[in-house]
């Protein structure tokens, strides 16, 4: 008779078999062992690990052995000959003598399967009263306390299932199967015998103890330590069949093994000692205005909302206080979320040459749906697949890590667009791999002002998870209304009575109870440098630029001066670009976000040498562009023009002009000018359908109005004209026309955050969306998503991308990156006028010929499409 525990029988990872009939196994409890050994490891050598789990009903020692001791059920479901038949030969190798099994067996979900196995052994065994588990069915001990830890470890695969959802007919076995899960529910107790000796004795715990509240972080951790531990190489957890003492086996592996992947993976790197905020800036510059606050501020997981002008350093003093807080073993990483992928992009490009500074070889990374591919985790998806192919975990950590929307949360310092980290509160698969990688990171998030209402609630939310997590976030804006800005800082609790500040720059931070403000009071000296604006209203045909505009925007360029036109529509800058170019007397440019992503790659970095801090102002030039300028891209121009917008955003463009300090500047540009475009006649035309708030866009018409030829203060209008914008009263002199529109878009505000408190129940219950970029912009951006489109041509060897690339001739891991750099995004609004429907991934793909130079596509109806390097993507019709 076999002496060895049961659980010995069982595999856990197994080969492919080969024709003959042979495979490789790895032995359940040892991939168990694997995962907790990665953990452990992880758990010992982060000190912000251990802060966000603890809790004040169990010591670190003792919640330590809780949640290693359940990580190491995470696969409790595979002790079960549904999972077991998935590799007959495994099967056969590891149970000679076993009943033989006839037929198909039913489907079998491990994940939800080791929860419906503790909660029916802990049924079968409460009848017995020398049974292992019955004491919990026994006062005080309740098997409730111990589902919430089963359901965060056994949702590894991509979500949480409760188990009063599931059903008991799951656990029926098919007929002819009693002896197989007879032997299941012995190996599953004498499993739990061994992890007890193993995790909970050497503290003092027991079986008969019942774990604390299960910390939110757990699923996510639970998950990447399951990728980790199934990254099977010549060097890391190789498949082993063999049986020796489970302790014996820990050990090894948790001294060699975990310790190898968590360096390979970088997930855990070390951080360079807080040396100040000089570190971060220019050599030879000291820190100025706001960043000589970094130093006063609370050393403790708090919410941070930073106000300050465009160009004042918001970035470097957000970037140096997370780095104190790092230093401080509050936090293992930085996420760095911004409004849009440009604003990404340009952040990346900052903040790259700042990651050495806080870290010795830094995992850096950008992430979002254009995102550069890991060439590393590209590679991966050549290998042969095994026996449970996408259930496989490295398998699946390289798949998903692969896809550049989600890295983010895995690096030391992530830059992704904000919709990245609002999936953490929603229905999503793999949702708490964000939560889990926020709850391990400082979260920062830039141009905060830029938000809708859905997405605001979602934001709350967010920083709420944070505020639980006991982690911290910083806000930046250049400046926020008061009603927004204290429905963001109570997501954090604080002292209720507080008020606000109106000093302005400034820095509030709440946490512990109370609120505190930081300003440049006492230092006046670091205050702003004053500065002056001239504001130009102009009267057009529906705000849209005439020819006599153009013409003396052909003229300032031909005096030498960088000249930028910002539209609200991408149409609109298209046609106007059109119109320009046909003058022939400068070099005009087009800049919007309708082109693929290698033309908007090569166009950002034609603006950024034409107009950035460093580029060349040889020769006047023209740039018609959209919003894609307003943040974040550090460019500077002689002469603004801009359609009317909201103020905050206003402000924003403004800071692209004169934004550097320059020895000369074209004659007739010495000061700066801000032309607006109003239109001549009542209402908003198309730029209302982009900014719906009519009572902001009255009232900041009404500003500029009144300003005349009095040049505008700053930063002193930062505070003045937004709160004047954005005050709740309303003003007698408001037309009616103004209400009408305003009571309009306030109930699809209304509506908007509606539905962002109704998408946030179904995150608790209901079935989660597939985790691609389709749905996270779905989800995020509350019918404001755009379509993704991949045009192509047909040719004799397949489809033929854009950029030329043979799509179909490409091996199948370098596809994605291939189609994420063709692919354009087009408003959801033309939905209906392509020919093709979205595939499963969201995606339109359409096909097309070349007519005169352009790619030309045809569409419903009459409706047509054309695509060309200097124009992007346009629909005619």
């Amino acid at each position: 008779m076999n002496s060895q525990p049961e659980y010995y029988r069982y595999w856990g990872k197994a080969t492919a078999a080969t024709p003959e009939g042979e495979t490789a196994c790895h032995l359940l409890p040892w991939h168990c062992l694997d995962v907790a050994a990665v953990a452990a490891r992880w758990w010992d050598s982060s000190p912000s690990l251990r802060s966000q789990f603890s809790t004040e009903l169990s010591p670190v020692p003792q919640l330590r052995a809780w949640v290693l001791f359940f990580v190491a059920l995470h696969d409790f479901g595979k002790f079960d000959i549904r999972f077991q038949a998935k590799a007959p030969a495994a099967l056969r190798i590891l149970n000679p003598d076993g009943e033989k099994i006839s037929g198909r067996l039913p489907p079998w979900d491990h994940g939800k399967g080791g929860v419906l196995c503790l909660r029916e052994d802990f049924r079968a065994n409460a009848v017995s009263d020398d049974s292992l588990l019955a004491f919990l069915d026994e006062p005080p001990h309740s098997k409730r306390a111990w589902f919430p830890w089963m359901e965060a470890v056994a949702g590894h695969h991509g979500y949480v299932v409760r188990e009063y959802h599931l059903p008991d007919e799951m656990m029926n076995y098919p007929p002819g199967l009693q002896g197989w899960a007879d032997a299941d529910r012995q190996a599953r107790m004498t499993w739990l015998q061994a992890l007890e000796g193993l995790f909970l004795q050497p503290v003092g715990l027991s079986l008969q103890d019942n774990p604390p509240p299960v910390s939110p972080l757990l699923a996510g951790f639970c998950s990447i330590s399951d990728w980790l531990g199934s990254w099977s190489s010549e060097e890391t957890f190789r498949y082993r069949s063999s049986v020796e003492p489970p302790d014996n086996y820990f050990a090894r592996r948790y001294a060699s093994d975990a310790a190898i992947v968590l360096e390979r993976s970088g997930l855990v790197a070390q951080i360079k000692p807080w040396s100040g905020v000089a570190a971060l800036l220019e050599k030879g510059h000291a820190p100025r205005q706001l960043q000589t606050l970094v130093d006063r501020l609370p050393e403790q997981p708090g919410l941070t909302l930073i106000e300050a002008p465009t160009g004042s350093g918001k970035t470097e003093a957000a970037l140096a206080f997370a780095w104190r807080l790092l230093a401080s073993g509050q936090a293992d990483s930085i996420i760095f979320a911004l409004p849009t992928q440009a604003t990404a992009n340009a952040m990346y490009a900052r903040l790259e040459r700042l990651a050495v500074q806080l870290f010795d070889r830094p995992n850096f990374i950008l992430a979002h749906g254009y995102a550069r591919f890991n060439p590393a985790f590209d590679a991966v998806k050549q290998r042969a697949a095994n026996v449970q192919q996408a259930e496989e975990g490295w398998a699946q950590c390289c798949e998903w890590l692969s896809r550049g929307n989600k890295r983010a949360f895995l690096g030391q310092i992530g830059v992704c667009t904000v919709d990245q980290v609002l999936i953490s509160v929603l229905p999503v698969k793999h949702r708490f791999i964000r939560g889990f990688g926020l709850g391990r990171s400082v979260l920062l998030v830039d141009e905060v002002h830029a938000y809708d209402s859905y997405m605001y609630g979602l934001l709350e939310a967010v920083l709420r998870a944070q505020s639980a997590a006991g982690q911290s976030a910083l806000l930046l804006s250049a400046t926020l209304p008061a009603h927004l800005k204290q429905r963001l800082l109570n997501t954090y609790p604080g002292d209720p009575a507080a008020e606000l500040s109106s000093a302005y720059p400034l820095v509030t931070w709440r946490g512990q109870r109370q609120q505190l403000h930081f300003d440049l009071s006492a230092t006046p000296e670091h205050l702003p440098a004053e500065s002056a604006l001239l504001l130009q209203p102009r009267y057009l045909a529906g705000g849209e630029p005439d020819d006599l505009l153009l013409q003396q925007m052909m003229a300032a360029a031909a005096a030498g001066a960088q000249v930028c036109l910002i539209c609200n529509l991408v149409d609109v800058a298209q046609k106007t670009w059109q119109r320009l170019s046909a003058y022939g007397q400068a070099e005009v440019m087009l800049f919007h976000a309708r082109f693929t992503l290698t033309d908007r790659i090569a166009k950002e970095q034609q603006v950024l040498e034409c107009f950035g801090p460093h580029g060349n102002r040889q020769q006047g030039r023209i740039l018609v562009a959209t919003q894609v300028v307003e943040q974040s891209l550090d460019v500077d121009f002689d002469w603004l023009i801009t359609q009317l917008c909201p103020v905050d955003l206003l402000f924003q463009r403004s800071g692209r002009l004169h934004r550097h300090q320059r020895n000369r500047r074209p004659a007739g540009f010495s000061q700066p000018m801000l032309t607006v475009l109003l239109p001549d006649a009542e209402g908003y035309g198309r730029s209302g359908y982009i900014y719906g708030n009519t009572r902001v866009m009255w009232r900041t018409q009404q500003l500029i109005e009144a300003q005349g030829a009095t040049p505008l203060p700053f930063p002193a209008a930062w505070r003045q004209w937004i709160e004047s914008a954005y005050r709740p009263e309303v003003d007698d002199a408001e037309p009616g026309w103004v209400q009408e529109g305003y009571q309009d878009w306030e109930q699809k505000e209304f509506e908007k955050r509606a539905s962002a408190r109704q998408m946030l129940k179904q995150a608790e219950y209901a079935t989660p969306f597939s985790d691609n970029d389709h749905a996270v912009r779905a989800l995020t951006r509350d019918g404001e998503m755009s379509l993704a489109v991949i045009p192509y041509f047909d040719s004799e060897h397949g489809r033929v991308l854009l950029d030329g690339q043979q799509l179909d001739r490409l091996a199948e891991f370098a596809r994605p990156e291939a189609l994420a750099l063709n692919r354009v995004n087009v408003p959801h609004g033309w939905l209906g006028a392509f020919l093709q429907p979205m595939d499963e991934q969201g995606v339109i793909w359409l096909p097309g010929h070349f007519v005169a130079g352009k790619a030309g596509f045809a569409g419903k109806g009459q409706h047509h499409f054309t695509y060309s390097h200097h124009e992007g993507m346009e629909k005619t019709g």
